[in-house]
């Protein structure tokens, strides 16, 4: 039975109607790779960059990608005590509340990060 990121995988590829190897140039990538990815029961080891590229090819969001995947970048781990404390709290949050919060913040003007 194929893996929460192969069945996501699939499932987007077939409502744009696209073929596996079609996909495959688009991404740069053979097209054995997307089929284990599609198939195999635990996700094969895939980069963060190789999912950003399936993500953007297919118009998926690249965290739900990474997730499935479990490939969570070690930049988006909690670095600080702030952090931390802000990411229990969201994790106690609804899936709602969550949603909610997230499209607040994406309305938000981007500002530069302090050095």
């Amino acid at each position: 039975m194929p893996s929460d990121l192969g069945k996501l995988i699939r499932q987007a590829r077939k409502k744009r109607e696209m073929g596996l190897r079609e996909l495959a140039r688009k991404i740069k990538k053979s097209p054995a790779l997307l089929t284990r990815l599609e198939n195999e029961e635990q996700p094969p080891s895939v980069s963060a960059d190789t999912l950003a590229l399936i993500a953007d090819a297919l118009d998926l969001q690249v965290d739900q990608l990474l997730v499935r995947a479990q490939r969570t970048p070690d930049e988006l781990s909690p670095r600080t005590e702030l952090e931390f404390a802000l990411y229990r709290r969201v994790q106690d949050l609804k899936v709602a509340e969550q949603t909610k919060l997230l499209e607040h913040l994406t309305r938000q003007p981007s500002k530069p990060k302090k050095s």
